[in-house]
């Protein structure tokens, strides 16, 4: 059965909640699914208690990590501890960092003119995570671009002039957080963001690596697939599911085997031995 394991809820940049992915994802005929939002894990246990056992949610996690060079990486972690103290304190640490950069952003775009305040972009955010996407909604929400994709390519995307860095992990501390939570670290969607820091994150332990993302090409599975082999790597992947009408994948997208899963699993369960 078709499994999708890249998933965003409110409680970071998606637009539904943990029990409405839940349902979506039981409308799409799924049997897995991973909760895997930006430097969260508060919805993993809303969704299991919302699919009473009718599908499998797995725990997970998606981290922002940078190169020595500061490209950007994204790593997600799978059969994570969502209890586990290191974990929670960083994940702590990158919400107040999300938010000063939030508040970083709109100040510029104040001092530019443009009639927007910080409680625009948490009354999009609620009490997930703030993140660029909420930004963007606000600056919708008050008429100063006509799309979210338009707030990112004007105004708020890297090298954009509201654009601030955000606060990211190392490669190996990236690994290392996911790996101290029990869980399996795989490098996201390498054909959409670059697979140049592959090596280095081999180097520090990866487990996988993210080959049947919905946005890579029948090709790039298939040498993804094939990298996965050659260095050992498991594989995973998933739609990369945020919302609705929007740019991207539906829920389910991406062609994941099922045997992925097993794979990932004992991955995970081989950190906490």
């Amino acid at each position: 059965m078709p499994i999708d394991l890249h998933i965003h809820t409110t409680c970071s940049d998606g637009t539904f909640t943990p029990e409405e992915i839940v349902s979506l994802a039981l409308g799409a005929g799924l049997s897995a699914i991973a909760i895997t939002d930006h430097d969260a894990v508060d919805g993993v246990q809303r969704a299991r208690d919302a699919s009473r056992g009718a599908i499998e949610v797995v725990p997970g996690v998606e981290l922002s990590a940078q190169t020595a060079d500061e490209a950007d990486v994204h790593l997600l972690g799978y059969f994570v501890d969502t209890r586990a103290p290191d974990l929670l304190l960083a994940l702590e640490r990158f919400r107040q960092a999300r938010q000063a950069r939030a508040a970083a952003v709109v100040r510029m775009l104040s001092e530019a003119g443009y009639d927007i305040a910080l409680e625009d972009v948490l009354l999009q955010s609620g009490d997930g995570a703030v993140g660029r996407s909420h930004i963007a909604r606000a600056l919708v929400a008050r008429g100063h671009v006509p799309s979210v994709e338009t707030a990112f390519r004007e105004f708020i995307g890297a090298g954009g002039p509201f654009y601030v860095p955000k606060s990211a992990l190392s490669l190996s501390e990236a690994v290392a957080l996911v790996h101290r939570a029990g869980g399996a670290a795989v490098l996201a969607h390498p054909g959409v963001s670059g697979e140049g820091a592959l090596m280095e994150l081999v180097g520090e332990g990866l487990d996988g690596i993210e080959a049947y993302h919905a946005e890579h090409t029948a090709r790039q599975r298939d040498h993804y697939r094939s990298v996965a082999s050659r260095l050992g790597l498991a594989v995973s992947g998933g739609s990369d599911y945020h919302r609705a009408g929007a740019k991207g994948a539906f829920i389910g997208a991406g062609e994941c085997p099922d045997s992925a899963l097993a794979e990932l699993r004992q991955r995970a369960s081989a950190r906490r031995s």
